[in-house]
């Protein structure tokens, strides 16, 4: 069989919902590598919020991040790391022009996370429970080119904040919306072009890896591009209706349940 490269996204696929590993994943994970597949994480969380689920799988391979915006090799010293950040002008640019309807924003950068009026519930849901190192600040001190940003806006500036991006950034980021309540809405911004799909295509061409020979699994909107861009798209049954749209498939188990585990399982008849 020919070497194939499979993505495997982390919350809510491969990870189970109290964000644990199980052990049917692993243990199909390492029967995966020892055929002499490639294994790559790809998540939204930033490096210091998955390092410790590569180093439990005991993968030597790249690990994506930041969606897409980071990509490292931790056990490589001569690998040299892959960003695709916001320049910082943009950045700037943004901060101030939403500031005064900014209820909290956040990036993370290198091993700190970046906090301006910080909120441990968005840290939670967007940057994991791992600690780091968060250091608050006004955007305007700092001179970073982060590779996501979330923001948490003001219901009332989104038609502002919105037409902002599109037509006066919008030739440099993107946006994404998490959700939306009766006071906020909750934005994720990065670089425009930048996903998991860009990193996996510079991993399997980097590698040399055939692209009919990439799966991928996600369920969120963030692996969107991902699993409709890749050969064989997977998106799990607890998935978001947007991303089981763009699938070759629906995987038939949970990620409660080893989903992924069971489903490559039977595909390499392991």
């Amino acid at each position: 069989m020919e070497k194939h490269l499979i993505v495997l996204d982390l919350d809510g696929t491969l990870l189970n919902d109290a964000s644990k590993l199980s052990n049917k994943n692993k243990e199909v994970i390492e029967k995966i590598v020892n055929l002499g597949h490639m294994v790559v994480i790809a998540t939204g969380r930033p490096f210091h919020a998955a390092i410790d689920y590569y180093e439990e799988l005991g993968l030597t391979t790249p690990i994506i991040t930041d969606n897409g915006g980071n990509i490292r090799e931790p056990n490589n010293p001569l690998f040299q790391i892959v960003t695709d950040g916001i320049p910082v002008k943009v950045a700037h640019d943004l901060f101030n022009y939403t500031k005064p309807y900014l209820e909290s924003a956040f990036y993370s950068y290198g091993e700190h996370i970046y906090s301006y009026k910080y909120l441990d519930r968005l840290h939670a849901i967007f940057m994991g429970s791992q600690n780091a190192k968060i250091v608050h600040a006004d955007f305007n001190d700092l001179q970073h080119t982060p590779t996501g940003m979330i923001y948490l806006v003001a219901n009332e500036f989104i038609p502002s904040f919105e037409k902002y991006m599109i037509e006066e950034i919008g030739h440099v980021v993107q946006f994404r919306v998490w959700g939306k309540d009766s006071k906020h809405g909750v934005y994720e911004i990065y670089k425009r072009n930048s996903s998991k799909l860009s990193a996996i295509k510079w991993v399997y061409n980097h590698f040399g890896i055939n692209p009919k020979n990439v799966i991928a699994f996600g369920d969120g909107i963030n692996d969107i591009e991902m699993i409709s861009g890749v050969s064989l798209g997977l998106a799990m049954p607890n998935g978001v209706d947007e991303v089981k749209a763009v699938a070759k498939a629906i995987i038939p188990v949970d990620n409660d349940n080893s989903g992924v585990g069971l489903y490559l399982e039977k595909l390499f008849n392991l």
